[in-house]
């Protein structure tokens, strides 16, 4: 099991940010429907009368089946927050990369992360990018998202194996070591923006509050968190970020680090049946917390057939040329999601062919 959390929601940029180690739960989502006892309904609906369907709900029910975002205000508007579960998207990427448990959690941890900043974005056509390099065994980690739920991402060393932390965790903050996490935020039409902070444990959570704390100059609080099933299989996994807005009143800070410091772990919570609108709810309630969307979250690649074959094509006509009288078939991988794309001697005539055209 494995969680990061960081809770310090102070201005303070000194490395005395707080972090705590904790578990999470699962889903109780459940549905709710009124049943009538007579069949007798020529007394209450007349014939060209149809029941009201609550389209809204039943669409939000089906995304809370699964892997899900919800965002939400607090505070007349002094607060705002962003919370989800996780446990289908990061076991995609320990499927596809097969990873050991620390780093299906370290991995885990900021793919989430990523969805949940990229969640903030106003334009679906804007792409958030945390990279994480450091000295520890994993090396790298690199992931993209965007605000429609999808993200993809990779780690350099994906089977390290580490022995449990101190405290009985998965111990990420050795896997990854000291470093910097880089934050590459990139709109078509404009010049992407990039802003690098050093990591303060190597534990995901704390290094993204120190980031949203230094870079951003906003207080605020991650939570992120991974349970590893004894088969390496995902248990449970999920986050929330808390962020105070411009306008907040001073008191907030102390009472709403007081309820962070109170609070289980994500992985707990989630173990215990939490949805991410409970964990919002609970973390937020005292503040009039308010929901303002459901949507959904996945493991999303966009790599295909037609992208290999350009990313083919970038190696020069004379060496395809060579490939196709060797007989040889051309092999594009792709890290983000470990699929390989081959090409047929056939396929590179015809690519060449396709390209000389133009």
């Amino acid at each position: 099991m494995s969680d990061a959390r960081s809770e310090n929601l102070s201005e303070n940029t000194s490395d005395d940010t707080g972090e705590t180690s904790y578990k999470n739960t699962g889903d109780n989502t459940g549905d709710h429907t009124n049943k009538s006892a007579s069949n007798n309904t020529s007394d209450n609906i007349s014939d060209n009368q149809s029941p009201i369907i609550d389209f809204a709900h039943s669409r939000k029910t089906q995304l809370q089946k699964h892997d899900h975002l919800v965002r939400g205000v607090a505070a007349d508007g002094m607060i705002r927050a962003i919370a989800m579960s996780g446990r289908e998207t990061v076991e995609a990427a320990h499927a596809n990369h097969n990873t050991s448990p620390v780093v299906s959690a370290a991995l885990g941890r900021t793919m989430m992360a990523a969805q949940m900043m990229a969640a903030m974005f106003k334009s679906p056509d804007e792409l958030l990018t945390l990279q994480i390099k450091g000295d520890g065994p994993i090396r790298a980690i690199t992931v993209t998202a965007n605000n429609l739920g999808h993200v993809k991402g990779f780690a350099a060393y994906p089977n390290v194996w580490l022995p449990l932390n101190d405290k009985g965790k998965l111990d990420v903050g050795t896997g990854i070591g000291k470093g910097t996490l880089t934050v590459i935020r990139d709109l078509p039409g404009t010049t992407p923006y990039s802003s690098q902070t050093e990591l303060v444990s190597g534990e995901i959570g704390d290094d993204l509050a120190a980031y949203f704390t230094l870079s951003d100059q906003t207080p605020t609080s991650v939570g992120v968190g991974v349970l590893v099933n004894p088969d390496t299989t995902i248990r449970q996994a999920g986050g929330f970020i808390v962020q105070l807005m411009p306008d907040y009143e001073p008191y907030i800070v102390d009472d709403l680090e007081k309820k962070l410091e109170s609070i289980r772990s994500v992985t707990q919570m989630l173990e215990d049946g939490m949805t991410p609108h409970d964990i919002l709810q609970h973390i937020l309630g005292e503040f009039e917390y308010k929901e303002l969307e459901v949507s959904p979250a996945a493991f999303h690649c966009g790599c295909n057939k037609e992208r290999a074959s350009r990313a083919t094509l970038a190696l020069g006509s004379d060496v395809i040329r060579d490939m196709i009288s060797q007989g040889e078939t051309a092999e594009v991988h792709c890290h983000f999601c470990g699929k390989d794309h081959r090409l047929s001697p056939a396929e590179l005539q015809e690519l060449l062919d396709s390209s000389e055209r133009l």
